[in-house]
């Protein structure tokens, strides 16, 4: 071997601690990466094909069932903060959905008066169940919205709140120290909330804003809501007083493992301020309705409705696709039947249906949308 040349062993040798030395810079510079972007990548729990069983069983309506179904896949798949859902059911919690305004009660001749009775929102708890998001309980005998809300008098003198649109935590409690319930807040420990009096209302925090259940006072007839029967001063309501706390008593099993039948005051209690996952919030399909509950001096209270589902009608805007009427995440049959009804006035629409449904996007919905959304779904024509 020539002098200086090296041996077969010592390049084999420095090519091995070459490589070595690579895989270890690789090493390095992953384990410095961003968290924020590793957990990210990892938090990505779910797919579509995770949530074919997050289907809505008890709803007639099949625009407002559809709005459900593709918000609570929304949610589970694309919360942001990390997918905050996604974690909270990994973890073994459970996601309370309140949709608000989509119910089948909203037409119901009696229990549709939203002047009256608070029985228009549609609730669903869902958990991971042999590793799928599934929903384990359904109820459409709720509400998010308080009774009188413009008057203070209900809630001993002190202004009444209401919840915004969103995504909060709900702990374990007891509902005045009397039976198991769920309270709402932030990380900060209270929960923004809409306050209202006879003359104005405005942006303000709340530390006590409970799920529990239908409550009901003043020696009201026991039709499960009167409108004597002040059930809610902020709070949310599962179920009717007149169901004997059955549908309550399914709904707080779900979500905290009570078997127990709930009797009144005798009820069942938990073990206080565990957390138990997250409850999501969302009113736009109630929106005209609250434009009248909240009205000030007789004049719809748009403005302060806005203010109040903001965040819902932000993930809305960055999910339009025109044509896509009933919000199902395609063009099909149902859209054009929705763009018809529209024209005839036998269908209010959400603000994003609306805008979906605007297939040649002139600002409204008519004729022509309908047309277009026919021929599309009949293949003659395609909406870009």
């Amino acid at each position: 071997m020539p002098y200086g040349a090296e041996s077969e062993d010592g390049v084999m040798r420095r090519i091995f601690w070459a490589v070595f030395e690579c895989f270890l810079a690789v090493c390095l510079a992953v384990s410095l990466l961003p968290v924020t972007v590793m957990e990210t990548n990892a938090a990505t729990y779910f797919d579509e094909g995770d949530l074919g069983v997050i289907k809505c069983t008890i709803l007639s309506d099949a625009s407002r069932a559809s709005y459900v179904d593709r918000m609570m896949k929304y949610h589970i798949l694309s919360e942001k903060d990390n997918y905050r859902v996604a974690r909270n059911l990994q973890n073994g919690d459970s996601v309370v959905f309140f949709f608000d305004g989509c119910s089948d009660n909203v037409d119901d001749a009696k229990w549709g008066d939203y002047k009256t009775y608070r029985l228009s929102a549609y609730c669903a708890v869902v958990q991971l169940k042999n590793g799928v998001p599934t929903i384990v309980f359904e109820s459409e005998n709720c509400s998010t919205i308080p009774d009188n809300p413009r008057n203070p008098a209900t809630n001993e003198g002190t202004p009444v709140p209401t919840v915004l649109d969103g995504v909060y935590n709900i702990l374990s409690t007891n509902h005045g120290g009397r039976y198991a319930a769920l309270r709402i807040q932030d990380n900060s420990g209270s929960v923004p909330v809409m306050r209202c009096t006879a003359t104005e209302n405005y942006v303000s925090t709340s530390s006590a804003i409970n799920i529990h259940a239908r409550s009901q006072f003043r020696n009201a007839p026991t039709d499960g809501i009167t409108p004597t029967s002040y059930s809610s001063a902020g709070c949310f309501n599962v179920g009717r007083v007149s169901d004997g706390w059955a549908e309550y008593n399914a709904f707080i099993n779900a979500v905290l493992g009570i078997p127990k039948a709930l009797t009144g005051s005798s009820s069942t209690k938990c073990e206080q301020w565990i957390d138990h996952g997250l409850v999501i919030v969302d009113r736009v399909h109630y929106r005209a309705q609250l434009e009248q509950i909240y009205a000030k001096n007789g004049e719809p209270a748009a403005d302060l409705v806005a203010r109040m589902t903001e965040y819902t009608d932000q993930i809305l805007a960055s999910l339009v696709k025109r044509g896509d009427a009933n919000e199902n995440g395609e063009i099909d049959a149902g859209d054009y039947m929705i763009a018809k009804r529209i024209v005839l006035g036998t269908y209010t629409p959400s603000a994003s249906q609306k805008q979906n449904a605007d297939a040649d996007g002139d600002g409204t919905v008519g004729l022509n949308d309908y047309m277009m959304l026919k021929r599309h779904v009949l293949g003659t024509y395609t909406i870009e």
